[in-house]
């Protein structure tokens, strides 16, 4: 990424979450990501199946650990109280 995406990123960080919530609403006015035709589809499609093979495959040989979903919510929690998010109930 360039520097000057990171700067950008370093002053959204910086926002009030309010201010970040009305920047992310006109971004998605404002911009549309381009459609998927019929041929993009299939692609994708089979990347992804490639990568939930791989990432079964992961589990199988034990190269990842598994956690819990409470201990995802704990974790996510943690993270976004780390970093002044509030989260949406």
């Amino acid at each position: 990424m360039s520097v000057t995406i990171e700067q950008i990123k370093q002053e959204i960080r910086s926002l009030a979450p309010a201010d970040v919530d009305h920047l992310l609403r006109d971004l998605q006015q404002e911009y549309v990501m381009p459609s998927v035709d019929d041929e993009d589809a299939a692609s994708v499609e089979a990347e992804w199946d490639a990568e939930i093979d791989r990432r079964v495959q992961e589990i199988e040989e034990g190269k990842v650990e598994l956690i819990s979903g409470a201990d995802f919510q704990r974790q996510t929690d943690a993270l976004f109280a780390e970093l002044g998010i509030k989260r949406q109930a």
